[in-house]
């Protein structure tokens, strides 16, 4: 089927939601899994990095600014801080590490996370609340690309490991859309497409050197890249993300808002006196597609912008007990397991997410500690894929450069923009 594709030029922002599996047929380069957060640690709870100031944004900072980005999270139960490692890993596209720490940083190859506070003596369940911001006067950044943050505790312990990018915005990227169908599959896919003008800087390197790799909604451990340029125009390259590779319809999304500890329209009731508090949520209905029909911020929780409660967002949020119903087709049991996902989980299937089946009511059931904040979450598992009705997504492009003299990925440029 034949695409139509309209370009404009779009902005760089930050917006994450779940993402699907996909085909890797011979047709295009196999997806990279990269970009996936490692939690290690049960305690790690409220799990964010962004740009400072940008709670819903992606982890991205230009090479040689002054942007910083922000690392936050808690350590739930814990009444006693202690100082925390962070060291740094630079990886090409693929996710591999490959070059050592003298040739990507300045300064130090590793730090101390010293900024960090017990949680308000009001709250219910106790937590260290840790901050870190960086690059800064003890470490930064030489080389652009995917890196990787690993957080350890003072005996060497992994907590977790996360992503982010220093990008070198060397060039101009138009974002276009058009829509296919794939073999063997049922309704329109989205095919993303890039045109990309280098800088004059990069004049030397053909458009063989470039790869892009696409992102739905800022999700950046399932990304599907076009390997080379599909027309070359002098200094334009124009990069079609193949066919096979497009992007189905999206699952269903819903959200809930916990950022005042009370009754609203996604939360049906709230105790506030039980310890920890609990909050049970309006019933997710499979029929109806979810209820988000713009593109939002996933990849982590919001927990400062829609705070309304007493205190401060980082020390006082409550953890509560959050209890998600789901029904599914037919109110029929699923012969597969049904987990509930999102930020909360990485969009992962774990033990705890898993959903118990509630015979008489005909539903799914599932509580799971979660600190106050805004949430967008899903539902997976055989027959909880329903495909969410006119919802947009954001797709981010990220252009790699295969630079043969650096023994890496560069990373070019990162560009947003919404698909309706």
């Amino acid at each position: 089927m034949k695409s139509t594709y309209k370009f404009a030029l779009l902005f760089a922002t930050g917006c994450v939601l779940p993402e699907e599996s996909f085909d890797t047929s011979a047709e295009a380069e196999p997806a990279a899994r990269v970009g996936e957060t490692v939690v290690a640690d049960s305690r790690v709870g409220a799990l964010q990095l962004h740009a400072i100031g940008e709670e819903a944004s992606l982890p991205v900072i230009a090479l040689g600014t002054s942007q910083q980005l922000r690392l936050e999270f808690d350590l739930v139960g814990e009444e006693t801080g202690l100082p925390l490692d962070i060291s740094f890993a630079h990886t090409n596209r693929r996710g591999q590490v490959d070059l050592l720490p003298n040739e990507v940083l300045t300064g130090f190859e590793s730090d101390r996370i010293l900024d960090y506070d017990r949680s308000g003596s009001a709250v219910d369940v106790p937590y260290i609340h840790y901050r870190y911001d960086f690059p800064n006067s003890t470490i930064g950044f030489r080389v652009s690309g995917n890196y990787r943050a690993v957080v350890r505790d003072s005996e060497g312990t992994l907590l977790f490991d996360v992503p982010f990018y220093v990008s070198e915005q060397l060039a101009e990227v138009d974002l276009a859309f058009g829509s296919t169908v794939q073999d063997g599959s049922v309704g329109f896919a989205i095919q993303p497409a890039a045109r990309l003008r280098p800088d004059a800087r990069l004049r030397e390197f053909d458009g063989s050197q470039f790869t892009v790799c696409f992102g739905r909604n800022g999700r950046t451990d399932m990304l599907r890249c076009a390997p080379e340029p599909s027309l070359v125009d002098l200094s334009l390259f124009q990069f079609y993300l193949p066919r096979s590779q497009a992007f189905q319809e999206q699952q269903a999304l819903f959200t809930f808002d916990l950022g005042y500890l009370g009754v609203n329209t996604d939360v049906i009731e709230v105790d506030r006196a039980a310890s920890p508090p609990t909050a049970l949520l309006d019933l997710d209905f499979s029929e109806f597609g979810g209820d988000v029909r713009q593109a939002v911020f996933a990849s982590s929780p919001l927990i400062e912008t829609p705070y309304r409660d007493v205190g401060r967002a980082d020390v006082d949020g409550e953890y509560v007990e959050v209890t998600f119903r789901y029904v599914p087709p037919q109110s029929r049991q699923s012969p597969r397991r049904v987990y509930v996902v999102g930020p909360f989980n990485g969009w992962a299937r774990t033990p705890e997410s898993e959903m118990t089946w509630v015979q008489a009511d005909g539903r799914y059931q599932a509580t799971l500690l979660l600190k106050q904040g805004r949430y967008v979450y899903s539902y997976v598992g055989a027959d909880a894929q329903t495909p969410s009705l006119s919802a947009a997504s954001l797709f981010t492009a990220y252009v790699y450069l295969a630079d043969p003299r650096r023994f890496t990925d560069r990373l070019i440029a990162v560009r947003s923009g919404v698909a309706q």
